[in-house]
């Protein structure tokens, strides 16, 4: 699927060469200027939706729909269609309330170098911060990082037709909770069991190793 917005990724990458750092926002101003003249928007209008910031200085203008440990999908402010970008591209997200939630600054040296910027370095600070981390059933993503613990959750279906992928990405929830109260990056799931008895709410019990960088 196209991508909606980012058509300043040329012009903002020279700006990035031509010398000092690159804030999230005189990255922004430009694309909204290009909306309103491109697409006809209203700047009031556009003032209430999010904008997304990736690494290699695009802003993509919508509302964000939903933020899993993969991506970012958002409704494009220009066709009102859903879109999803990777979560590893994206540097941070300036929500249309004020808040903004940060993945990795844009002046952090590792941006310099984009084959060393990783999502799993999102700061993590507590509980709240808890769709940053990523759930993984591959050593290979972890290999690098520390081991910080265990995490365990058994998570019961609240209806009986729930199949096994929407359990596991519900028990996904309150593991991601727990690894971000321990500061944690990822989780990598080690066993995996489903249950569902004759006339009872299915289960999923679910073991994790946490870990975080070094």
């Amino acid at each position: 699927m196209l991508l909606a917005g980012g058509t300043l990724a040329a012009q903002q990458t020279k700006y990035a060469k031509a010398g000092g750092p690159v804030s999230a926002d005189s990255l922004v101003k430009p694309e909204l200027d290009r909306l309103v003249r491109n697409c006809h928007l209203d700047p009031a209008t556009l003032a209430s939706y999010d904008k997304i910031i990736t690494f290699d200085r695009e802003v993509f203008v919508g509302k964000v729909d939903n933020i899993t440990f993969a991506e970012v999908r958002y409704v494009g402010a220009a066709d009102g269609t859903l879109h999803a970008i990777g979560r590893s591209r994206i540097s941070q997200i300036l929500y249309a309330g004020g808040r903004r939630d940060v993945f990795i600054p844009l002046d952090d040296p590792a941006v310099q170098q984009k084959e060393l910027v990783d999502s799993g370095k999102i700061v993590v600070k507590n509980v709240s911060d808890w769709m940053k981390v990523r759930v993984t059933e591959d050593p290979g993503e972890v290999n690098q990082l520390l081991a910080l613990g265990e995490v365990k959750t058994r998570y019961e279906g609240d209806r009986g037709n729930l199949n096994n992928e929407e359990l596991m990405r519900r028990a996904s929830v309150n593991l991601k909770k727990k690894a971000a109260a321990m500061r944690a990056h990822y989780v990598l799931v080690e066993t995996k069991f489903f249950n569902k008895n004759y006339g009872e709410l299915p289960v999923v019990e679910v073991t994790g190793r946490v870990y975080g960088y070094r």
